[in-house]
């Protein structure tokens, strides 16, 4: 509760972190475990000053003509106009005749926000995974600043898994963030193996860029205008999930149409 009492205080205009942990395990191996010619892992352990200043993990085995690498990266940057989140895994895997090449990576990452104001994003995102390859972001509302748990679904749970061919896909989303006690969770893991076809290499990756933008801004364009009054005139009544449900309260009514008219040329 004292945690809760201090950041009460302290909280400005955003997202401001609370709290966080992860961990990232990377290994390369050439050759068996049991008498490789190769093996090198590693683990992080991570609180919130090293999560928000970024994470790197690394594990190579290379030799002449043949080698394996793992590679973990993970960070969610805030700063005053918004902020980034990022899972980055990959490695690869190329053996020789007789000596077989491996490579994985996990990382596991959890961070806990807060603000004190209603906010509003626009999020630019983009989604990678090949080879043998899984990644995953959620962000969620936990519940009130001084509230017990009280979780909301996700407003982002997005990820990929792939099995030898890349999958891909981006997007734009205009998101609202009241409130309240936030929380961003990533996992991302990839396997890279040489005695299989397909699954020398694997990627695991996802980037979340979020822009606050004004809380009457329909569109998320950055500006408050004629475009979000008519969206809001536009889908006047019930209306779960729209954009222009400012709110959030599953219609677009008065309240809507005084959030753009508050915000109008911002």
């Amino acid at each position: 509760m004292l945690t809760t009492a201090l950041l009460a205080i302290t909280l400005g205009y955003g997202l401001e972190g609370v709290s966080g942990d992860g961990s990232t395990y990377v290994i390369s191996v050439l050759g068996s475990t049991a008498d490789p010619v190769c093996l090198e892992s590693n683990s992080i352990y991570f609180g919130l000053p090293e999560f928000l200043d970024g994470i790197f993990d690394h594990a190579l085995c290379n030799e002449t003509t043949y080698g394996s690498q793992a590679i973990a990266e993970t960070r969610v940057e805030l700063h005053e106009e918004g902020f980034n989140a990022k899972i980055n895994g990959w490695g690869d895997a190329m053996g020789t005749d007789g000596v077989s090449a491996f490579s994985r990576h996990d990382i596991y990452a959890s961070m806990e926000l807060a603000t004190e104001e209603d906010l509003r994003v626009h999020v630019s995102w983009f989604v990678l995974a090949a080879g043998l390859g899984t990644v995953n972001i959620e962000i969620k509302r936990l519940g009130d600043i001084d509230g017990p748990d009280d979780p909301s679904p996700p407003i982002i749970d997005r990820g990929a898994s792939s099995y030898i061919d890349p999958i891909s896909f981006e997007g734009v989303d205009v998101l609202a963030m009241p409130a309240g006690r936030w929380r961003i969770y990533m996992y991302s893991t990839h396997q890279a193996m040489d005695t299989k076809e397909g699954f020398m290499l694997g990627f695991a990756r996802t980037t979340h860029m979020a822009t606050y933008v004004p809380l009457g801004d329909v569109d998320g364009n950055g500006s408050v205008d004629i475009n979000d009054l008519l969206a809001v005139i536009s889908g006047w009544g019930p209306c779960s999930g729209c954009l222009a449900d400012l709110d959030v309260d599953g219609e677009i009514g008065i309240n809507d149409l005084l959030q753009v008219l508050s915000d109008w040329g911002s």
